[in-house]
């Protein structure tokens, strides 16, 4: 920075020389320094919705890898820049908040308590967003109901990719074909994954993109388990072969992998397995 900097290059100048003592680069300053910035930040996007006066707020949680369940708090609001004649919608993130409970009665609590921090007014909520999680969007003990008894104005609009994320899955497994092809995609991974041995003779076929598993969070993300197979089964269905066929593998287990393989690579040499792979690529992509 003291190279782009004069007042910097100055600062540092006199940490050189020793014309000073206080040098303000520490780990434990520069975290204060940047504490400090981010509780501005937060104050002028706080001052802003607080001038605004209507918010909705928009929230979500997910553990976190110290499995800590952590919620997210965004709130939206219209900013007037009467200077400018600007009139402009605004989104933004304001931090996590660690909940020791996800009930619907303790969410609610805990957004009383932020809102009350943040000296924003229940009464001007006039939007609500979650996902479409029991404890968010129930009826009776939902967050949205909860808060929805306080602020009858506060409509709450579920997750719409969520929304249609639940829509799909449904329509897929109400499909038998759709969930026996998807079976048998998450079979080939976990039948590679199963051991080191197995991967090695993946990896000696497949040169680019491994197998992966698919996801049970996002439907449009299955499209990465299917893309491997998509335009390499070849390789895949070479890989399986060579296993179904290793007779190094001895015992009832070796038996049992050579069969395990044997199936899937019959399985994905069908035309209506073929069919499927390319239809469901072209729709989740």
């Amino acid at each position: 920075m003291a190279l782009f900097d004069p007042v910097m290059s100055e600062h540092l100048r006199k940490i050189w020389n020793e014309e000073t003592h206080v040098q303000y680069l520490g780990k434990n300053i520069q975290n204060e320094l940047i504490d400090i910035l981010a509780n501005a930040i937060k104050e002028e996007i706080l001052r802003n919705a607080r001038a605004g006066k209507y918010f909705s707020i928009i929230l979500d949680s997910t553990p976190d890898v110290s499995h800590v369940e952590q919620m997210t708090v965004i709130i939206r609001f219209v900013q007037v820049d009467e200077e400018n004649a600007v009139i402009a919608v605004r989104e933004h993130f304001l931090g996590y908040v660690p909940l020791q409970e996800t009930t619907g009665a303790f969410m609610d609590e805990i957004i009383l308590e932020e809102l009350k921090k943040m000296d924003l007014c229940i009464d001007n909520l006039r939007g609500q967003g979650y996902d479409n999680g029991r404890n968010m969007k129930g009826k009776h003990n939902g967050v949205q109901k909860k808060i929805l008894q306080r602020n009858p104005r506060a409509v709450f609009v579920p997750c719409s990719a969520h929304t249609l994320n639940l829509g799909v899955n449904d329509a897929a497994s109400y499909c038998l074909e759709a969930t026996n092809f998807f079976g048998l995609i998450q079979k080939l991974y976990v039948f590679f994954s199963a051991s080191s041995h197995r991967w090695d003779v993946l990896k000696r076929h497949v040169q680019s993109l491994t197998v992966k598993p698919l996801s049970e969070t996002r439907w449009e993300s299955r499209i990465a388990a299917l893309k491997p197979i998509r335009y390499q089964i070849g390789d895949i269905y070479d890989a399986l072969t060579e296993m179904a066929t290793d007779f190094t593998l001895l015992g009832s287990s070796g038996n049992s992998t050579r069969a395990e393989a044997k199936a899937l690579a019959n399985g994905i040499a069908t035309f209506k397995f073929l069919v499927s792979l390319i239809v469901w690529y072209d729709i989740l992509f």
